[in-house]
């Protein structure tokens, strides 16, 4: 393989990411198994998953990034302990932070 040049870097759902491997007409096996697994679960509307996007970052909260956003999308927690786990990780948020994503996530 030749020098691959990386563009760009942007964290993707898991339903943006099946609707482009649903556009590729030459995948690889691993690329057709990523789909037929993508196929199998069920996954946030690519409509839905925008109006989210959007909702959460009009909170301001300057320490969650799109990577956050993405994950919290993809596992869409219904309670908040569970997004505590999932930002753990990397950040902590105040009480009152973690129940306004709670409310917007509940409300999809």
């Amino acid at each position: 393989m030749g020098n691959i040049k990386i563009l760009e870097e942007k964290p993707l759902t898991l339903a943006e990411v099946k609707e482009i491997l649903s556009k590729n007409n030459n995948l690889l096996p691993k690329g057709i198994k990523t789909l037929a697994y993508l196929k199998s679960i069920p996954l946030v509307k690519e409509k839905k998953i925008e109006e989210i996007k959007e909702k959460i970052n009009g909170l301001g909260l300057t320490r969650l990034k799109d990577k956050h956003i993405v994950k919290l999308i993809d596992i869409m927690p219904t309670d908040m302990d569970s997004i505590k786990v999932i930002l753990s990780q990397d950040i902590t948020l105040k009480q009152e932070d973690l129940q306004k994503i709670l409310d917007i996530l509940k409300s999809y």
